[in-house]
């Protein structure tokens, strides 16, 4: 019952922190929490939030269902080499939500954040082409670099967010690890990985 239980639980933590939906959660967070926010029109903040969502989770996401079903990769990714297209098409469709996100009104900080993802994802893909590293795990570490390199850069008190980050970077890490996902190895490569692309890029560009 209990192994059930955990089971289910490390299995809806790679699902609401999959690769896919965290760069979203990432760039609302910083989107609705810098200062300034409250003078965005309501139709400015559905654009932006229509590019991050289609570029970032919802064409990746169909490309990896129409790749799945034409039996060209298995839907859960699980060998390595299912994982180099996923990543090399969601490099590709994130920069050009970076292109669109540079034509608006807003802050630098949001194209440079999405630029870094999509760095982030040809480095996953050159790596994959060898070795099997975890996808989620450099989403979560981009994740918590990014609040961290954006409370260094403008003085944001992000601690909360910080902690809970990090909080939730052990905890998916710990799935990934026990639902014979990743080796401990490969969890704490892409949690690097993320950290260090997304931390030097936001913070020093």
């Amino acid at each position: 019952m209990l192994e059930k239980i955990a089971k289910t639980l490390a299995q809806a933590l790679s699902i609401i922190f999959h690769p896919f939906a965290i760069p979203t959660y990432g760039a609302a967070l910083i989107y609705f929490s810098l200062p300034g926010y409250e003078l965005y029109t309501q139709r400015l903040t559905n654009i932006f939030l229509g590019i991050v969502i289609i570029s970032t989770f919802v064409l990746p996401a169909t490309f990896v269902l129409l790749m799945a079903a034409t039996k060209n990769i298995s839907r859960n990714l699980m060998h390595h080499r299912d994982r180099m297209l996923p990543f090399i098409f969601s490099a590709f469709s994130i920069y050009l939500g970076a292109q669109l996100m540079g034509k608006l009104p807003l802050p630098g900080i949001f194209r440079l954040f999405m630029l870094a993802s999509c760095l982030l994802l040809i480095i996953l893909f050159v790596i994959t082409t060898k070795w099997k590293i975890s996808g989620h795990m450099a989403a979560i570490g981009g994740l918590t670099a990014l609040i961290i390199s954006v409370t260094l850069r403008f003085g944001t008190s992000f601690l909360p967010f910080i902690i809970a980050s990090i909080a939730i970077s052990g905890l998916l890490g710990t799935s990934r690890i026990y639902l014979n996902k990743h080796l401990p190895a490969q969890v704490y490569a892409g949690f690097l990985a993320g950290f260090a692309v997304i931390f030097a890029t936001v913070y020093y560009f």
